[in-house]
């Protein structure tokens, strides 16, 4: 292969530098880029109320890293003093994960698989079941969907799974609203939880909820099996959401992501999940396209949650029986999304 002169090397590099730099500043996202800023904006007031010296990408030593990282994820609180919910743990990691990958003097970090920066994680994973356990791994208050919605939303041509997006959200809302997933489990959901039986039913394999928890990520030890029955409205999206990819990603398998970030992309099956962010409120903006009418009322992907349990309520399914589907193992766990005292069935 010939070698460039010095001077047709110097010519290159001012022809093609500024096309990479713009390209690669134009692939990422900006929500990220926000949140990512955010994070660090709070990690940096931390640090200097703990009067460290520069910023974390300047720091040098692994040890004094650590040290830092571990004191603020045990420490960090909401302007008023309150708790972070478990999903903004979690995007707090990874957003400094993000900044220190690209920014960081020490080489090669990895918060979430290096065993150097095992403390970090760890004190992430302890405030995680800590704060689950407290009731900050759920949001509460959110309103039920009621039955005609849930079906004027499945038949809505904006979730008919003929387009990369259109098919996100209609696998989104199946698992929203049949198998009454937590806000912040959706997230956590891989592409091989998935099984598809020999009778078209699918086992789901939930590893990461308030009442199995497995901490922060990939401690994937025992399972919530839930099921999905084999139906129309169901398995054909599932399919081709769960199936194709396998396939087309198979040395991905192990780590393949159920909810692919093809939004406004076109593209089928891109190998990178939607962020955590932008799920935390697909719920709601799945609701908004379909002509849900959201006047007095707060739509959160825990609605969803909300919406079979006392849907089935209105049609006399045993408390016990809820309580298996919905995971609750107590009746004061299931009190909170249960119909009021005083509501009326109405039979028709």
């Amino acid at each position: 292969m010939p070698r460039l002169g010095s001077k047709n090397k110097e010519k290159l590099e001012e022809t093609t530098t500024p096309k990479v730099d713009f390209y690669r500043e134009f692939s990422k996202v900006t929500n990220t880029v926000k949140a990512t800023d955010i994070w660090i904006g709070l990690l940096e007031k931390f640090r200097d109320e703990q009067l460290y010296i520069g910023k974390i990408q300047e720091v040098e030593s692994e040890q004094d890293l650590i040290e830092q990282l571990c004191s603020f994820f045990a420490n960090m609180k909401k302007k008023d003093g309150a708790d972070y919910s478990v999903n903004s743990i979690r995007a707090s990691l990874a957003a400094v994960n993000r900044f220190l990958q690209e920014k960081s003097r020490i080489k090669n970090i990895d918060l979430y698989n290096d065993s150097r920066f095992k403390a970090i994680k760890e004190v992430v994973d302890g405030k995680i079941r800590f704060l689950s356990k407290n009731g900050k791994g759920e949001t509460k208050g959110a309103d039920s969907l009621k039955a005609n919605e849930i079906t004027q939303i499945l038949n809505h041509r904006l979730l008919d799974g003929t387009t990369p997006e259109r098919l996100l959200r209609r696998v989104f809302f199946i698992n929203a609203i049949y198998l009454e997933l937590r806000g912040g489990e959706h997230a956590l959901l891989n592409g091989t939880d998935f099984v598809k039986c020999d009778d078209g039913e699918y086992n789901v394999f939930i590893y990461c909820s308030k009442n199995n928890q497995r901490g922060l990520t990939e401690n994937r030890g025992k399972a919530d099996k839930l099921v999905l029955a084999n139906h129309p409205e169901v398995t054909p999206f599932l399919d081709t959401m769960v199936q194709i990819p396998i396939s087309t990603f198979r040395k991905l398998k192990k780590n393949l992501v159920i909810y692919f970030n093809t939004l406004k992309t076109g593209i089928w099956y891109k190998p990178k999940h939607v962020g955590f962010r932008r799920l935390n409120s697909f719920l709601n903006e799945i609701c908004k396209i379909t002509g849900i009418n959201f006047s007095g009322r707060k739509i959160t992907n825990h609605s969803g949650r909300r919406a079979l349990i006392q849907n089935c309520e209105k049609m006399g399914v045993p408390k016990e029986e809820i309580k298996l589907l919905s995971r609750h193992r107590s009746d004061a766990g299931l009190l909170s999304y249960t119909l009021p005292p005083d509501f009326i069935f109405v039979r028709r």
